[in-house]
């Protein structure tokens, strides 16, 4: 997992939702009109927000890591779209959240002021990354569970582990991890991390991996996990085999570990 810098693309990000706000100001009732997340999710606003977030992650999953572009990503929430004002503070614990967001209803809607001094949590910047759009893990697997904002977590880095079996932990991110389904045993997300290691074992360089090498090492995964739950869900449809070249990021882990 990486730490997620928001403040490479702020000025542009923040731009993307003034130009919402403006544009839904209604000037005879004076209130904003569907300022909202949906209204951020139409393309005029939501293509240019995911292009600038998508460049700040280097075009990765926030959370698992996998290589994503346009058509296969999900806007997640940090501080989750459906939360109650009371459950709202727990999450305000880093510079990031507390200084750039405010519950939706407790954003003025009745007063004009673009840039606002802190923006709805639906449609905030800070609040908004890049997640893949997989329902076994990341943002869908989520949905409203509490998690730390650990993306934002300088040390992220080295707080999240993974071992040459493909599994992770984190003494800190234990829960957060389990939470975004990225530390459960059953998952497919261990044996691409684990084809990774075990590749980055055989080569020096990433250029030469490619379909015919990742294949092998999935035949030799099969016959180690026939008959058992985790190469089912791994071979099974969707299958998982078409990404392991996606998550080419756990390559230059490994080798940084070893």
């Amino acid at each position: 997992m990486k730490y997620i810098d928001k403040s490479i693309n702020e000025s542009a990000g923040k731009q993307v939702v003034d130009a919402l706000l403006n544009n839904c100001w209604d000037p005879v009732d004076t209130i904003y009109k569907a300022a909202d997340y949906d209204g951020l999710c139409k393309p005029p606003y939501r293509n240019p927000i995911l292009s600038l977030m998508l460049g700040e992650q280097s075009n990765l999953c926030c959370y698992c890591m996998k290589e994503i572009s346009s058509r296969n990503t999900t806007l997640e929430h940090i501080i989750p779209h459906k939360i109650n004002v009371g459950d709202f503070p727990a999450y305000l614990t880093t510079s990031e959240l507390i200084d750039n967001v405010i519950h939706k209803e407790d954003f003025d809607k009745r007063t004009r002021i673009i840039p606002p001094a802190q923006y709805p949590h639906d449609i905030a910047y800070h609040n908004l990354i890049a997640s893949c759009d997989s329902n076994l893990h990341c943002n869908n697997y989520r949905s409203n569970k509490k998690i730390a904002p650990l993306i934002f977590d300088a040390n992220i880095e080295t707080l999240v582990e993974y071992d040459k079996a493909g599994n992770t932990y984190s003494e800190k991110y234990e829960n957060d991890l389990g939470a975004l389904g990225l530390s459960l045993a059953n998952s497919p997300l261990r044996l691409i991390r684990m084809i990774w290691y075990k590749l980055s074992q055989r080569f020096d360089d990433i250029s030469q991996i490619n379909d015919e090498v990742i294949n092998d090492e999935i035949y030799g995964l099969i016959l180690l996990f026939n008959g058992t739950k985790v190469i089912e869900n791994f071979t099974g449809k969707p299958s998982y085999e078409e990404e392991v070249l996606k998550y080419k990021w756990f390559f230059q882990y490994y080798k940084s570990i070893i």
